[in-house]
């Protein structure tokens, strides 16, 4: 088990509750990502990539309640928090493993992720960016609105 790893399933259960403390403007920020998560799709797609407790994919489910969610984190203590928090949702799907080496299959509209990438290296953020561009769908889109917290503080 890789560092990362353990530290994020040390944490699973306190999670949600940190990130309302960590994040400024915790609602806006993931509000604002939702707000311009626009697909053509009445039931779309979506990957979550570092999904943790799928605190993003909550936010997108009130927006796409008949969308078909993947959830994938290295940690599977953080998906069994998710897995509690969409236990009454049949269109979730989970994978334990490291999405910046995962093969992925299918094809998505929105692959999304909230605060996980800047844990990768710029290398490994570069290579992450060209797979989730060659899983999308012809019309979909990659959100990861991490950029809006860069911004808040630059």
């Amino acid at each position: 088990m890789g560092e990362i790893q353990r530290k994020f399933d040390a944490i699973s259960k306190k999670y949600d509750e940190q990130r309302r403390k960590f994040i400024p403007c915790f609602d806006d920020f993931y509000g604002a990502a939702v707000s311009v998560a626009s697909v053509d799709a009445k039931n779309p797609d979506i990957l979550d990539i570092g999904a943790g407790t799928g605190l993003l994919s909550a936010f997108l489910m009130e927006r796409y309640p008949d969308a078909s969610f993947t959830l994938i984190d290295i940690s599977e203590k953080m998906l069994d928090m998710a897995k509690d928090r969409f236990r009454n949702n049949s269109k979730v799907k989970y994978i334990a493993a490291d999405y910046s080496k995962y093969d992925f299959s299918e094809k998505y509209d929105m692959v999304v992720s909230a605060v996980s990438i800047h844990h990768l290296e710029d290398k490994e953020k570069k290579e992450l960016y060209k797979k989730s561009y060659s899983i999308l769908k012809r019309t979909g889109f990659l959100l990861t609105p991490i950029r809006y917290m860069e911004k808040l503080f630059s």
